[in-house]
């Protein structure tokens, strides 16, 4: 019940900007995706503001593209090109994945006590409920833990999989070190969706704290500027494994209006007003950096990134959340 509560909540948050304001009350939105995808076997179709939503025993094959699925909110799903998996359960409190090819990286920014998260390889179970980043590969079965811990359930075993380690998923489960510094261009593209969703949490958030509204729980909330879903924590901030910050509406208020406090040289108690840029954060209007509760950085500015794909590149919401095309790159 409470998240759907939650799902209102960011239906009023949001207003009447797009033709789908708010995700369902259920894992499996097809936020983004490049090249040609298909849903049990039919193509996915890019429609301005409107995104496709995944059924339960659902197949997503990418072919030659790449996707981006919502999950829970704070859950991101990006999936490699050749790769498929199932959503064998889409609720909310017990999200269920099954890959059957390729590969997969898993972003877990927020679970609750009660929420499970777990995916199929095979005969091997992952526990995801846990925050992190993990990617998953089906051919062969491995899991890579970049960030936090999964557990892993084969046979008679059960591995907690920390940060920094792999594993093979069959046969003996032993995780040995990897180095994280090593990438691809599957990672270096789900590194820049991060960063495009979190430069549009910062509106986002702002949008929310002065209207007013306040925020029982955590949420998807889609922002009209960047046509794109963003994660907006209930409190606090999340900062990814990637590296780029969301912001509650709370916290945001602190980076978008500074404090009046008594100066020590003049005690006028005034001060000019600072300057919000996504990409360096706070500065005052002389040029001074940021006062000591720390930089609002979110992403690269959107001048730097990457060119949108051309025809079938662009993201379901187009704008700024297009990234390089499936071949990837830095």
């Amino acid at each position: 019940m409470k998240f759907i509560r939650a799902a209102v909540c960011c239906a009023i948050l949001t207003g009447s900007v797009c033709a789908q304001d708010v995700i369902s009350a259920k894992s499996g939105l097809i936020h983004y995706f490049e090249g040609v995808i298909t849903l049990d076997g039919k193509e996915v179709v890019k429609k301005n503001s409107e995104f496709t939503s995944m059924k339960e025993g659902s197949e997503l094959r990418t072919g030659l593209g790449r996707a981006e699925v919502l999950l829970t909110p704070g859950v991101f799903l990006r999936v490699s090109e050749n790769s498929a998996f199932r959503l064998t359960g889409n609720n909310l409190l017990d999200t269920r994945l099954a890959l059957l090819s390729g590969s997969v990286l898993v972003e877990v920014g927020e679970m609750e006590k009660n929420q499970s998260l777990t995916m199929m390889v095979g005969e091997a179970k992952i526990d995801l409920s846990h925050t992190g980043l993990f990617r998953i590969d089906a051919e062969p079965a491995e899991l890579k833990v970049h960030d936090g811990q999964a557990v892993v359930v084969a046979a008679d075993q059960s591995v907690t999989v920390k940060s920094g380690k792999t594993t093979t998923l069959t046969g003996v489960i032993a995780p040995t070190k990897f180095n994280k510094d090593e990438d691809d261009a599957f990672y270096r593209w789900a590194a820049r969706r991060s960063g495009y969703i979190a430069s549009a949490n910062l509106t986002s958030a702002k949008r929310v704290y002065d209207r007013g509204s306040s925020m029982s729980y955590s949420n998807w909330v889609y922002n009209p500027y960047f046509g794109m879903f963003t994660y907006l924590p209930m409190r606090g901030m999340y900062r990814s494994p990637f590296g780029y910050a969301y912001y509650s509406p709370s916290t945001i208020s602190g980076f978008y209006y500074r404090p009046v406090y008594n100066s020590p040289q003049t005690h006028t108690g005034w001060m000019p007003p600072p300057i919000m840029d996504a990409g360096r954060g706070m500065s005052d209007m002389g040029g001074r950096g940021g006062y000591s509760s720390g930089t609002a950085m979110a992403a690269p500015p959107m001048s730097s990134a990457p060119a949108a794909p051309a025809a079938a590149g662009r993201g379901a919401g187009g704008g700024a959340s297009g990234g390089r095309g499936a071949g990837g790159g830095r």
